[in-house]
């Protein structure tokens, strides 16, 4: 969205690829500032979906992974760019890999510090609040290839099979959350469903961090990180895990209200009905039960940068 130079940035990253055997798709969300003419001019082999309206990325990525032809989807932010062996490297690991591995999460760094990760999967708490793991910390050198949780979406791999296993009537990305923490919903989601998940250190991705968001209003990120919290919580979570979140989640719609008024309320409350509706089409995939998942990746201790 209005981002026609870290897109093309992002472009040329792809066109160095060591593999070439993969299909780019470029989703536009109405952009005005002559990104998809951008494309379709200097870029003539990339297919272009343009939505004609700002569906987030949610409804952004839906629309092109109902384009894409591939058994894996590879998800790259336009406001990111892959280093040569990118999808080399998550390539190779799909090849030998378990049936049940559907998620490959790549290494990401900030591209103005790139001796700092952004991030190498996702941390989730047990007040239900996440963040990237490994964020801010030193790259390291000796990383090795390991399950983690679930991946980020900006520059993750994930399994076709799975996607249309786990997909839900408001999309495989739920399109209700427009933007943030769609990708742990979903990852969450898959996660319930018994699929797995590999951070594979050696595929490489640098990412300038909220290249499109920045441009939006004050508190545009944490609003929609709030509410889409309560979404993700109440779709996804044991019953004794909504409980044991209920007070930062009395914080974060108090915030809300003292930024919007009352009519957060109503933003909540909207939030919570969707997600009410979902949870059923949820627990119908379960494979075992939202405890056992829940006592396997949340994490006890916050990390310091967190």
């Amino acid at each position: 969205w209005n981002s026609k130079d870290d897109l093309a940035e992002c472009l040329r990253s792809l066109e160095r690829q060591t593999d070439r055997d993969f299909e780019t798709i470029v989703v536009d969300n109405g952009s005005v500032d002559g990104s998809e003419e951008h494309v379709r001019r200097e870029f003539p082999s990339v297919t272009v979906v343009q939505t004609g309206a700002n569906l987030g990325f949610a409804g952004g990525v839906d629309r092109g992974i109902e384009r894409a032809r591939g058994e894996w989807i590879a998800l790259l932010n336009n406001d990111a760019a892959a280093e040569p062996r990118w999808i080399e490297e998550l390539r190779a690991q799909t090849r030998h890999c378990d049936a049940r591995l559907g998620m490959l999460q790549s290494r990401v760094l900030f591209k103005t510090r790139p001796d700092r990760t952004n991030s190498t999967g996702v941390l989730l708490f047990p007040d239900g609040t996440a963040c990237d793991r490994d964020f801010d910390a030193v790259a390291r050198a000796d990383d090795a290839v390991e399950e983690v949780f679930c991946t980020t979406a900006g520059a993750g791999l994930y399994r076709r099979q799975m996607l249309d296993e786990v997909r839900l009537p408001t999309g495989i990305f739920d399109e209700t959350f427009f933007m943030y923490f769609e990708d742990l919903d979903l990852g969450w989601r898959c996660r319930l469903a018994g699929w797995e998940a590999l951070y594979v250190p050696t595929a490489v991705v640098h990412h300038a961090l909220y290249g499109s968001s920045s441009r939006q209003g004050n508190h545009f990120v944490e609003r929609h990180c709030k509410r889409n919290r309560v979404r993700m919580m109440l779709k996804n979570a044991s019953v004794r895990f909504l409980l044991r979140g209920i007070p930062r989640t009395v914080a974060d719609i108090a915030q809300l209200v003292s930024w919007d008024g009352p009519t957060a309320l109503l933003d909540v409350a909207r939030a919570v009905r969707d997600a009410a509706t979902q949870r059923a089409a949820v627990s119908r995939i379960v494979q075992g039960s939202r405890r056992s998942v829940e006592r396997r990746w949340v994490v006890k201790r916050r990390p310091v940068s967190a």
